[in-house]
């Protein structure tokens, strides 16, 4: 099985809220001196193409925002919005401008920067290639138990999944020798610094190849490493390091970004972990968890994170009927109250980990912090439709599937193909 051997694989296209579109208007007017862009990539990763937008532009990178990320190894539609002049002036926005692999086209004027509250859903449509025929056959099985109608609502017709975050999420995770957020948890921030600039990963490439490398080699040589590795916002760390500063200093000398993802990443796999529970006792109560009304019926996928358990689309609508949505499993805080109906997942969890939820913080930081963020449990991939198989034009003897549907904000569509067993 092949995904994204060409970027027209894997197209992505982003969708406003009904919100956000109202706002933009055709012309600059007072208080709506943003421009917007409607920007289609391929092979870039967001970050690198809107610099290149930028540029091309003629404005810094830092006056571009836009709603979300988008997969580097894809095609992708979404939306950026340049701020004004300081002297107020809208920025140049006609027409379309472009370079390789990108191009941006001027929509109209918004009235503040784009954020991810703008985006109201992501449209997919993705090839799965080089598939044997019996993969290709439980793709379509696997379609058939997921799938549910809704209330007589066409806008509730999908396929009906758990919300895991996909392993994007964990990119601080990617070398598997830890979590940086546990290790801050402890208040090892030395750990924490080596797992986050110095653990080489097999995918790394580049300067990012070049540096985690050297820093892992030269530990401890903090004057020739601040001298030495490439320039880049990260090296900051060593810096401080070199002029006597302590490793929580270290850290926290890294980009905010870097440093906050790095906690959200260990939130979403203790989330995913209680999420798995949860889907058995949908699926039918397993060993030791409160019974449930329903019978078992769940279908398994491994993850390099842990399993990912799919109760079938009829034993939730069983369980829980139409007020499916409204079950959320929130990103845990130390200041979360349990609610009774998942808190038996997450004090299990948490005791695997042997940890306790007033934990869920970093001595001595106020700063990368452990956040509660609201997440559904279930999410509907709306609209799904999958071809039938077709012969595999580049692989002989294999099959291709394309399938289609729309996920909310914050869904991952790689979840969808793991519930697909792919």
């Amino acid at each position: 099985m092949t995904i994204r051997r060409q970027p027209d694989d894997f197209v992505v296209r982003e969708h406003l809220t009904t919100a956000a579109l109202d706002r933009i208007r055709p012309e600059p007017a007072p208080g709506h001196a943003h421009a917007v862009f409607r920007l289609t990539k391929a092979s870039l990763a967001t970050p690198e193409a809107v610099s290149k937008f930028a540029r091309a532009l003629g404005v810094r990178t830092q006056r571009v925002s836009y709603a979300g990320l988008k997969d580097k190894h894809a095609r992708t539609v979404q939306h950026v919005a340049v701020e004004p002049e300081p002297t107020g002036k809208p920025p140049r926005a006609t027409g379309l401008i472009g370079g390789e692999a990108w191009e941006a086209e001027a929509i109209g004027f918004t009235d503040a920067p784009l954020s991810a509250e703008a985006i109201e859903a992501n449209e997919f449509t993705i090839g799965v290639t080089d598939l044997s025929r019996e993969a290709s056959d439980e793709m379509a099985r696997r379609a058939d138990a997921f799938w549910t109608e809704g209330e007589a609502d066409s806008d509730r017709a999908g396929l009906l999944i758990v919300n895991y975050f996909g392993d994007q999420r964990f990119g601080g995770a990617r070398h598997r020798q830890g979590w940086i957020g546990r290790a801050l948890i402890e208040g090892d921030f030395e750990s924490a610094l080596r797992l986050a600039v110095a653990t080489p990963a097999r995918k790394d490439a580049g300067r990012v190849r070049v540096f985690t490398r050297m820093a892992a080699e030269r530990w401890g040589d903090w004057p020739g490493l601040a001298r030495d590795l490439p320039l880049c916002p990260e090296r900051r760390a060593f810096e401080a390091l070199a002029d006597g500063g302590d490793f929580k200093r270290a850290f926290v000398s890294l980009p905010y970004f870097t440093q906050q993802m790095a906690v959200e990443a260990y939130q979403s796999y203790l989330w995913n972990r209680a999420a798995a529970l949860l889907a058995e006792r949908l699926g039918g109560a397993p060993q030791n968890a409160p019974a449930l009304r329903g019978g078992a019926g769940v279908i398994r996928t491994p993850d390099p994170f842990g399993e990912m358990v799919f109760p079938l689309a009829w034993t939730v609508e069983r369980t829980l009927g139409p007020d499916w949505p409204a079950l959320n499993l929130p990103l845990l805080s130390r200041k979360t109250t349990l609610d009774p109906r998942w808190a038996w997942a997450v004090e299990r969890v948490l005791a695997e980990e042997q940890l306790e939820q007033s934990r869920l913080t970093i001595p001595g930081l106020h700063r990368p912090y452990f956040g509660e963020a609201p997440r559904p449990l279930l999410v509907l991939a709306a609209g799904f439709a999958m071809s039938g198989a077709e012969p595999d034009d580049v692989r002989p003897g294999r099959w291709v599937r394309r399938v289609s549907f729309r996920l909310p904000r914050g869904a991952y569509a790689t979840v969808v193909l793991r519930a697909l067993g792919q």
